[in-house]
């Protein structure tokens, strides 16, 4: 009994850092995207983007091993570590995310979370859930939280946007022991609210192409907050954008501090610096 109480009390005090105290919500940047759709604009020099990020201050920060080993240890406790596991890759295994990393590796890198990918709907379901269940164990056994980015992207899955679908992915990570759960925008806050309230767990916004530009993705993220979202964990939008710093702040406003989307752009304006 007590080895099972310090390891709960371990993913306790990492969650703790990763949630903001006042609305238990997350806002993560991930940075993990060049395995999985090669060295996007933004992420070219990664070394000045982690800067300009890490200089609005998010809640954390998802990189993969080599480049947190590298280019980490200036934020380290200063902002939480989440390490990715996993990649799928668009051109070459769009619809399996490999193991790339453990929770051991996550630990020796002081990370707060180690975050896995699972792509549901298609024949490689399986083994993705095989894996997630076995680093579900490891995860509790070293009290890490895990975070699964879930999405029904798989080849016999028709629309991905499907809030059926999706529920089903994010209730499928419940299931198997994650803690927050990453997953897709069903395209209204009337759908989406199905997602929400189908996983224990806390269901957490992906970015990528769900938004046109950095005002819509406020939109979204808004309106997924009013029913329940507890976060977002947003890359492309972030720093893709001219002023990173400024997207962070912004997005910190619009989550933490429960403003308006027109309020949090008028934050993003007065944060940018020529």
């Amino acid at each position: 009994m007590y080895e099972e109480n310090k390891m709960s009390l371990g993913k306790d005090v990492r969650l703790a850092r990763l949630l903001d105290e006042k609305t238990g919500r997350l806002l993560a940047i991930t940075m993990d995207h060049p395995i999985t759709r090669g060295v996007l604009p933004g992420l070219v020099d990664i070394k000045t983007t982690l800067k300009l990020v890490c200089a609005g201050y998010p809640d954390a920060v998802t990189l993969h091993k080599g480049i947190a080993r590298s280019l980490f240890a200036p934020y380290a406790g200063k902002i939480p570590l989440i390490m990715k596991a996993t990649s799928y890759s668009i051109p070459y295994h769009p619809s399996f995310d490999t193991p790339v990393a453990d929770v051991e590796e996550a630990l020796i890198l002081g990370a707060d979370a180690i975050s896995v990918g699972v792509i549901v709907g298609g024949p490689e379901q399986a083994e993705q859930l095989t894996n997630l269940g076995k680093i579900s164990k490891e995860a509790d056994r070293y009290g890490m939280p895990l975070i699964a980015h879930i999405y029904p992207k798989g080849s016999m899955v028709e629309d991905p946007s499907n809030a059926d679908k999706i529920a089903y992915a994010v209730r499928a990570g419940a299931e198997l022991g994650v803690d927050i759960v990453k997953t897709t925008w069903s395209g209204s806050a009337e759908t989406f609210e199905k997602v929400v309230q189908s996983c224990p767990a806390k269901v957490c916004l992906a970015g990528g192409a769900a938004g046109n530009d950095l005002e819509s993705y406020m939109n979204m993220t808004r309106e997924a907050l009013d029913i329940g979202l507890a976060g977002v964990t947003f890359g492309r939008s972030v720093w893709e954008d001219p002023y990173p710093t400024a997207v962070v702040i912004a997005l910190k406003a619009l989550i933490h501090d429960d403003v308006s989307v027109e309020k949090a752009m008028d934050v993003y304006k007065a944060n940018i610096k020529a």
